[in-house]
């Protein structure tokens, strides 16, 4: 639905949903049963071909949904200023990330044993995304609402700026909470095991940290070899959420040459310097379970250019 709520000014809501079947995910044909309660018996001897160790099918067992609110709000370019803002609610599920790959725990090898638990969130789900722009063409210097009239060497040096920003404010990148099984609770070296969960797996903000994110007594290795699959649905964690700002001041120069002109650009990304931190480690077998060591977005970036047309 598309709407003019004043001149110039359009506001545009959307309903977006998509359904997949059919997907080529990846499993192992030959994993093992679990063992029973008290029982240790190796895993080549619980596989269904013991004379064959992991057995790889593709096959097209993969499935996902996705639906999402999207309003967008735009002024067109009048007076020098245009501005566009775009928000998105949505949620994506299936059972298996993209062939092969495997962010933040996430894998597109599934449990054949038990296909139905695999559908969860999707390892790309970004439920809120805002991201605004703007572009504005300061009203100073020639052909422009004031100081038309500036002296050369004044125009040259104040007349004809563009100013350009960018600002996004998304949800932070989803985590596949995982364990490292042992030698008695392994299946297959194909799916990721998940653990259980009992609580709030997040500690409680007054006292949450970088180098303390997820709540490890929330979060348990499984102990019954007969259930080595904890309850933890995929990407049931997910790390902080993003911010950045990005800018830029443009200036165009008349060339003598007919037709030509000269652009200078100063340019600065993540111009407020934000540390938009990665995802947590979500192995609770690791040590740094919990913990955050990277970035989800570079440090601020500043760079000049020069852009010739002719």
């Amino acid at each position: 639905v598309q709407r003019e709520v004043l001149q110039g000014l359009m506001v545009d809501v959307a309903y977006v949903g998509n359904r997949s079947r059919n997907l080529m995910i990846l499993g192992d044909l030959n994993q093992a049963r679990p063992n029973a309660v008290g029982e240790n018996t190796p895993l080549q001897a619980r596989r269904p071909i013991q004379g064959y160790q992991f057995i790889q099918t593709a096959f097209d067992g993969g499935k996902g949904d996705y639906r999402a609110l999207q309003v967008k709000v735009e002024r067109r370019y009048s007076r020098g200023l245009y501005f566009l803002n775009s928000f998105t609610w949505s949620r994506a599920r299936d059972n298996a990330s993209g062939h092969l790959e495997t962010a933040n725990g996430d894998n597109s090898r599934v449990n054949l044993a038990n296909l139905d638990a695999e559908f969860g969130t999707s390892g790309y789900n970004e439920p809120l995304n805002n991201t605004s722009t703007l572009v504005w063409e300061l009203p100073f210097g020639r052909d422009r609402r004031w100081a038309t009239n500036m002296p050369a060497a004044l125009e040259l040096l104040a007349g004809g700026w563009r100013v350009s920003a960018i600002n996004t404010m998304r949800s932070g990148l989803p985590v596949n909470l995982s364990y490292s099984p042992s030698a008695t609770q392994t299946v297959s070296g194909a799916p990721t095991y998940r653990p259980n969960i009992s609580g709030d797996i997040y500690v409680d903000e007054s006292q949450r940290s970088v180098n303390s994110y997820l709540n490890p007594a929330s979060v348990t290795i499984p102990t019954d070899v007969s259930q080595p699959f904890g309850n933890a649905p995929r990407n049931a964690a997910r790390g902080p959420a993003i911010f950045t700002l990005d800018m830029g001041l443009h200036k165009s120069f008349a060339l003598p040459l007919a037709q030509s002109r000269l652009e200078l650009r100063l340019e600065a990304f993540n111009v407020l310097n934000r540390s938009n931190f990665g995802a947590p480690n979500g192995n609770r077998s690791n040590t740094n379970f919990g913990t955050i060591t990277s970035l989800a977005t570079t440090p601020r970036q500043l760079q000049l250019g020069l852009k010739l047309d002719f």
